[in-house]
């Protein structure tokens, strides 16, 4: 079978039965799993622990599921493989391997995740419940506009919540057609777009917001509109964005930083284009071979000392925190500066694979697509697979969505 055709059509045996009792306790954990993912680290930590344990309780169903046929794992096992091998080759000791494996784990977790929502006859109830979570997160938002410490609290999180909000709402709007009561999941779509766009500071979730709208657009317009309709999508959110104060100042932000190069970096947005400019200039570097995962802070670093040595005005910028990041906020430039080219490359076609996908009927799945196309999108702003809270939620909803796309409809 070529690459494609297995791509196309993985051979995935079909899940065994599991006793009744194991199998509610199995759907009440990725309920659970689900409602705390959206906004609790500590959660999803403990919900995490008690599907691992499931897992190997039910390790024989598990395991003759084959979940790394699914071609999507099974370049994600190859990636962590290689970052795990690049990591002892360059470092030589097991104890390197900690920084990556922890950083990487998701790419582990996510066949397990795979197969568990395969097993389970109950996996819709893990997305009632993330619905439910990102509900009550978004409603915490609001409250952000009416109490400074809540603002303050929730600051932190704002990009994977804003990633968190745009993806929810294009899933929801996918859904709305194939619904009795279409109205409520728009409701509820309208509802996030609207926390994104006035309730809180995420442009990273703005961005990708605009992208999947005008996805849905394309796929939902007539094919004379197709044109209008997406070109119309970025209009409408500019224009609801006037009456957004924290849109207004990240817009007025980031084309100062643009038009302007100013000696010390002083807002996120200038910092993001000195993570631009040195990033790319350790990719044109390392593209090759790698400068090795543990290694990303010490060469930034290095990058900007060569890059100012000459200039007095901006000699001391060595020393900011942000020349010693180990987070260059966009994980291609992380893949491919810490494994060369191989990780790149693997990085890309982990991407890829669920694009590929078909389901049992040979059709696509816009849900998937969508979802995968947000990741792709907000990777090239963020490090989203090193970041344990995007990355954790792409792979949860990423597992999800192949398992069930993966068998017949109930």
């Amino acid at each position: 079978m070529s690459l494609l055709a297995s791509l196309r059509a993985p051979a995935l045996p079909a899940p065994e039965a599991l006793p009744n009792r194991i199998e509610l306790v199995l759907a009440i954990a990725l309920a659970g799993y689900g409602l705390v993912l959206p906004f609790s680290v500590a959660g999803t930590s403990v919900l995490l622990a008690v599907l691992l344990l499931l897992a190997l309780a039910c390790a024989p169903a598990v395991w003759r599921s084959r979940p790394w046929r699914e071609p999507t794992m099974a370049i994600g096992l190859l990636l962590l493989a290689w970052i795990a091998l690049h990591t002892l080759l360059r470092d030589g000791t097991l104890r390197s391997l900690r920084t990556p494996f922890l950083a990487y784990k998701e790419l582990l977790f996510a066949p397990i995740l795979f197969a568990l929502f395969r097993l389970c006859r109950r996996r819709e109830w893990f997305w009632h419940a993330l619905l439910a979570g990102t509900a009550a997160y978004a409603v915490a938002n609001w409250g952000g506009r009416f109490s400074p410490a809540v603002a303050v609290a929730l600051a932190p999180h704002r990009i994977a919540a804003s990633f968190e909000f745009a993806v929810v709402a294009y899933l929801l709007l996918d859904h709305a057609p194939h619904s009795a009561t279409p109205w409520r999941w728009r409701a509820g779509a309208a509802f996030l777009a609207a926390t994104l766009v006035f309730a809180m500071d995420g442009r990273t979730g703005q961005l990708v917001l605009v992208l999947l709208l005008m996805l849905l657009a394309w796929r939902q317009a007539g094919r004379r509109w197709r044109v209008a309709a997406v070109l119309g999508v970025p209009l409408l959110v500019a224009l609801a964005g006037l009456g957004s104060g924290a849109m207004q100042r990240r817009m007025a932000e980031t084309v100062e930083a643009v038009e302007q190069v100013p000696h010390e970096p002083y807002s996120s947005s200038a910092i993001r284009l000195q993570l631009v400019r040195h990033g790319l200039t350790l990719a044109r570097e390392h593209w090759l071979l790698g400068g090795g995962y543990n290694h990303y802070a010490e060469l930034h670093q290095d990058a900007v000392r060569r890059a100012y040595a000459n200039d007095p005005q901006r000699r001391h910028m060595v020393d900011a925190f942000w020349a010693r990041t180990v987070n260059p906020h966009d994980e291609y430039v992380m893949q491919v500066v810490g494994g060369g080219i191989v990780a790149l490359a693997l990085y890309l076609a982990w991407i890829a694979a669920p694009l590929l996908r078909r389901r049992p009927d040979g059709t696509a799945s816009p849900a998937l697509a969508g979802v995968v196309i947000a990741f792709a999108l907000g990777c090239l702003f963020n490090s989203l697979l090193m970041d344990f809270v995007e990355g954790h939620y792409y792979t949860a909803l990423l597992a999800w969505l192949l398992a069930r796309d993966s068998l017949p409809p109930a």
